[in-house]
């Protein structure tokens, strides 16, 4: 199994020729990569999934698939693996007939077909269901099947639609290991799209953030998450706090009512407009004149979430909403209406462009 790259450049979309579904996006994947389309729903990442797949026609723009211009080539032609979020199995089919279908319409000798089968069978852990009929499986287990549908005729690339969408929280968490361990395994290139961001935190070697048909925001799930490019990818990757404010002197950002904080940014120009992101969990909660040269402020809380690992207080500090999360075994005594003291390390406040 060959693992391919994958070249997009100015790709667009349209389905009206006024609106742009995917609007001119560039993108290099490199062979045995693992990246997300990240984005809400009607952002692109499925339409431009499609495109490299064959069943879209781009509007406009280029797909090279190991340096092959691929625009007019019929899906089948193009030897990509493709798992659906539905499954799409044939329910008059045994396990193995429906594994073995990609093999069967290319017409390979039955001896090879049925090696090939055993062996994706066991990779997703179902060598001894191959006489059961789909409706006989679980959803687990029928995502397992169409996974072994998709690896094995050994494509370089694999494509999945938000297969995991359908299972519980506990199954899709062991299946996104499963992913993970087969491409490992395979060192083929996955390219999946999902809006679960912790799904693509788990898996992806990068992540591609999707949004109005553009990619705001491609990088390693760290990039994404610590250091987002843009106000869109702050709010949508992981729980965050946004403060508006003005920049001054040596970095530091003047929040109305919130007061001065410091940053690590260098090339703020003082009294330019700044968005800060302040992520939930950078707050620490102590009690009053503890800590009294570090920067903080107080939170007077207006709710309290419990996670079971974790409480979020939500409320205002300085007049401005925040969410601190704070661990469970720390967290006793806290309530809806108390009022603590709060501390962050300057080091852990981000400035976000855009």
């Amino acid at each position: 199994m060959q693992p391919r790259s994958l070249i997009l450049t100015d790709l667009v979309k349209s389905y009206d020729r006024r609106t742009n579904a995917v609007d001119h996006i560039d993108l290099r994947i490199e062979a045995g990569e693992f990246v997300s389309f990240l984005g809400p729903s009607g952002s692109g990442k499925t339409t431009t999934l499609m495109m490299i797949a064959g069943f879209e026609q781009p509007t406009a723009g280029e797909i090279k698939l190991d340096g092959r211009a691929i625009e007019q080539v019929p899906p089948y032609d193009r030897n990509i693996g493709m798992v659906f979020q539905n499954y799409a199995l044939f329910p008059h089919m045994t396990v193995r007939g429906n594994v073995g279908y990609p093999l069967r319409i290319r017409h390979m000798a039955k001896d090879v077909m049925r090696q090939r089968v055993d062996k994706a069978l066991a990779m997703v852990g179902l060598s001894t269901f191959g006489e059961r009929y789909p409706a006989e499986l679980s959803g687990g287990q029928q995502q397992r099947v169409a996974l072994a549908r998709a690896l094995v005729f050994e494509p370089g690339l694999i494509l999945l639609d938000e297969p995991l969408g359908a299972l519980d929280k506990n199954l899709r968490e062991h299946m996104q290991v499963e992913l993970k361990r087969i491409h490992k395994e395979l060192g083929v290139t996955m390219i999946y799209v999902t809006h679960d961001q912790t799904e693509a935190m788990t898996m992806s070697d990068r992540i591609a953030v999707f949004n109005a048909g553009r990619i705001e925001h491609l990088g390693t799930p760290t990039e994404v998450y610590f250091k987002p490019r843009t106000r869109f990818v702050a709010s949508f990757v992981g729980d965050s706090n946004l403060l508006e404010g003005t920049a001054g002197k040596g970095g530091v950002v003047e929040i109305p009512g919130f007061g001065p904080v410091a940053t690590a940014a260098t090339d703020l120009a003082p009294g330019a407009p700044a968005l800060l992101l302040m992520r939930p969990e950078i707050f620490e909660v102590v009690a009053d004149g503890e800590g009294a040269s570090v920067t903080g402020n107080h939170l007077e809380v207006a709710d309290v979430v419990n996670y079971g690992d974790s409480l979020l207080l939500i409320g205002k500090a300085g007049g401005q909403a925040l969410r601190v999360r704070v661990p469970s075994r720390v967290a006793a005594g806290y309530e809806a209406g108390g009022r603590y003291g709060i501390r962050w390390n300057p080091a852990n406040v981000q400035v976000v462009g855009g």
